[in-house]
């Protein structure tokens, strides 16, 4: 599990693009899990959550586009 100080959406995704799957956590937004490569919605979460979920899932995706 790694554990970020702060929220740095593309630093999280390369995170989770090297690793392939796993848990991370951000200070004060809480645990987040992912697997094949992209961080894992699910419908437990609140909005501010899934949103963070989806903007690191779009910087992933950036980088399989470049």
């Amino acid at each position: 599990m790694r554990i970020f100080k702060k929220y740095a959406p593309l630093q999280i995704a390369k995170h989770v693009s090297a690793f392939f799957k796993g848990y991370f956590y951000i200070q004060g937004k809480g645990a987040f899990r992912f697997d094949g490569g992209k961080v894992i919605i699910d419908a437990s979460q609140d909005d501010a959550t899934r949103q963070i979920c989806r903007e690191i899932n779009r910087s992933i995706a950036s980088f399989a586009r470049a």
